[in-house]
């Protein structure tokens, strides 16, 4: 069994329904998913100031616009799994494996002009890639990790240098079924 350690921002009306009736899995730039600030890897302090800094970009963006409540809640995700439920994209094997699949799509990448077209057709890439691993393996890849884009209010927290040597990114676990995350193992924070 892996254990998981992962952190979510969002704003404070979101995270009371998350503890109320679980996440929602959504599209994301790295396939279908619950998108978590990997705490397994890293230091918790710094899943938390991903996940907040996430949340703070969100609100900046416009995307809590109508929330009763819009302030910045980070939730604190633990869970186990079996190892054969697991893949890490960031290992030599995988890295290389991902791509290779994702250069066959390149020309169509090349083509989309808009940011919004490139994370739908990115995330098409990456459930079409893990549907292949799943026939392969013949198993459910419950969850995966991937490296990230750090959000811009974590990026002026930190060095310059620091952000170079991460190249901007950071450990993310994408959870493909909610129901790997049990209620009592959200809380807030």
């Amino acid at each position: 069994m892996f254990d998981f350690i992962g952190t979510h921002g969002t704003c404070r009306t979101n995270a009371d329904s998350i503890c109320r009736s679980n996440f929602l899995p959504s599209s994301g730039r790295h396939g279908r998913g619950i998108y978590l600030w990997n705490a397994t890897t890293d230091t918790i302090d710094d899943a938390i100031l991903l996940a907040s800094s996430y949340a703070e970009h969100s609100r900046t963006s416009g995307k809590f616009r109508g929330k009763n409540d819009d302030s910045i809640t980070v939730l604190i995700c633990e869970t186990s799994l079996p190892k054969e439920n697991f893949i890490d994209l960031e290992s030599i094997e995988w890295a290389n494996a991902l791509r290779a699949y994702i250069l066959k799509y390149e020309s169509k990448l090349r083509a989309l002009t808009k940011e919004s077209q490139v994370k739908q057709e990115l995330s098409r890439i990456y459930d079409g890639f893990l549907a292949e691993l799943e026939e392969l393996a013949n198993a459910k890849i419950l969850i995966y990790h991937v490296k990230a884009a750090t959000p811009p209010p974590y990026k002026d927290e930190r060095s310059l240098g620091f952000n170079w040597a991460t190249q901007f990114a950071a450990s993310c676990l994408v959870v493909r079924d909610k129901s790997v995350i049990p209620l009592t193992a959200i809380r807030k924070v």
